[in-house]
């Protein structure tokens, strides 16, 4: 475990940049060694689950603790393979409901291709069930970005990226957007059993994550898109009423780009709030983007450049009850620095702090943020010594 540590970081008011004395405090993270890609989920009675891989040999494990009180329970396997795909940027994840575990998900490879797999998702009870996959599809495609949330006591939803159109595909065809991947989504119960299936985009960018936030009235989405002429805007739907809406742009950056960028958004819902980050690379400009709306995620009036200069992405995001937080990467001089900056629920900056000497590497992956009984947790790989580890830190 690593020493307690302070860094000094530094504090904006009002657009302003000052030297502050703020501190934010590394705390000692639970997950062993050789272990990565953290997913934090904080729970409606403020319980805080984190799953995370360990490797060793050829077998990868995926384990989850929770953290109450300030303290982490001892970590417990959900499952163990040597048949996973393991990805920087497509990893799995846990959710919890009324103190307990929900469902985790991870990614199976298949016969097929490089990028054949599925998604595997083991609900709770008082025990982890048996794998459900969701999408049903059987081709060796890709499947995968998953995102869920708590539906009710005994439901969650779950939206994906789902390759079944890209089956046999050949690369000229890539620009055929009846070939391309789509956007689903579904209703699961606690026994993995599949209740509802949807189609919510037939064609998306390939490999960007999705995120999923819960309103008063259902659930929205916000992913990357693809068109005909190859835009890669933001877009969201709102579920409602037993339904997805028409899909649309959070914000038209009009970036242009004939591959994946790899570099989702992410969303969050608090007090009739719908706030929404990306990245965009749109005229050769590197900007990390906060959306926010005041009418449930049906327009997003309000746009701001949260970092328009060295943003590398790989975003995250979680509303307080008085405060919207952003996490991101970006890069200076060499160095990658992970970023948290927050703002008022109308948008107005704050205050933002810095992790320098973050590996910019594919290998450190999405870092994770979430809430804590006493403020931000923050979770990140590690990839500057020989194997990789988890790091953790609290801003209170």
């Amino acid at each position: 475990m690593r020493l307690l540590i302070l860094l000094s970081v530094f504090l904006l008011v009002n657009g302003c940049s000052e030297t502050a004395d703020i501190q934010l405090q590394e705390i000692p993270s639970v997950a062993g060694n050789n272990s990565s890609l953290p997913s934090l989920y904080t729970d409606n009675t403020g319980i805080v689950f984190m799953s995370w891989v360990e490797e060793r040999d050829n077998i990868a494990d995926l384990n989850y603790a929770t953290f109450k009180n300030n303290t982490w329970s001892e970590p417990s396997v959900i499952s163990a393979d040597s048949t996973w795909f393991l990805n920087w940027a497509d990893y799995p994840s846990i959710i919890g409901h009324n103190g307990q575990p929900m469902a985790a998900h991870w990614l199976n490879k298949k016969p097929g291709g490089t990028y054949a797999y599925d998604i595997n998702i083991s609900a709770y009870t008082n025990e982890w069930s048996d794998k459900t996959i969701p999408h049903q599809d059987e081709t060796a495609t890709e499947h995968g970005f998953l995102s869920m949330l708590p539906a009710s006591d005994s439901t969650f939803m779950a939206v994906w990226l789902d390759g079944r159109k890209t089956a046999g595909r050949d690369h000229h065809e890539y620009a055929d957007l009846s070939k391309a991947m789509t956007l689903r989504g579904a209703i699961i119960d606690r026994n993995g059993l599949v209740l509802e299936k949807f189609l919510i985009d037939d064609a998306v960018c390939d490999c960007c994550n999705t995120s999923l936030a819960k309103t008063e009235n259902g659930f929205i989405v916000t992913y990357r898109n693809r068109t005909e002429d190859e835009i890669r805007d933001i877009y969201s739907s709102v579920f409602r009423d037993g339904s997805w809406s028409e899909p649309k742009p959070v914000h038209n950056d009009n970036w242009e780009i004939a591959a994946c960028p790899v570099n989702g958004p992410a969303v969050e819902v608090q007090n009739g709030v719908v706030a929404t980050s990306w990245f965009t690379g749109a005229n050769g400009e590197n900007k990390l983007q906060l959306g926010i709306s005041n009418d449930h995620g049906n327009n997003f009036d309000k746009v701001i450049s949260v970092d328009n200069q060295n943003a590398v992405g790989r975003t995250d995001l979680v509303i307080t009850a008085d405060k919207i937080w952003v996490s991101w990467l970006s890069s200076a001089d060499g160095a990658g620095q992970l970023n948290l900056a927050s703002y008022s629920l109308a948008g107005e900056p704050l205050n933002q702090y810095s992790i320098p000497n973050i590996s910019g590497k594919r290998s450190t992956g999405f870092p994770q943020i979430t809430k804590s009984e006493y403020g931000i947790l923050i979770a990140f790989t590690d990839v500057s010594e020989e194997s990789k580890q988890i790091r953790m830190f609290e801003l209170k």
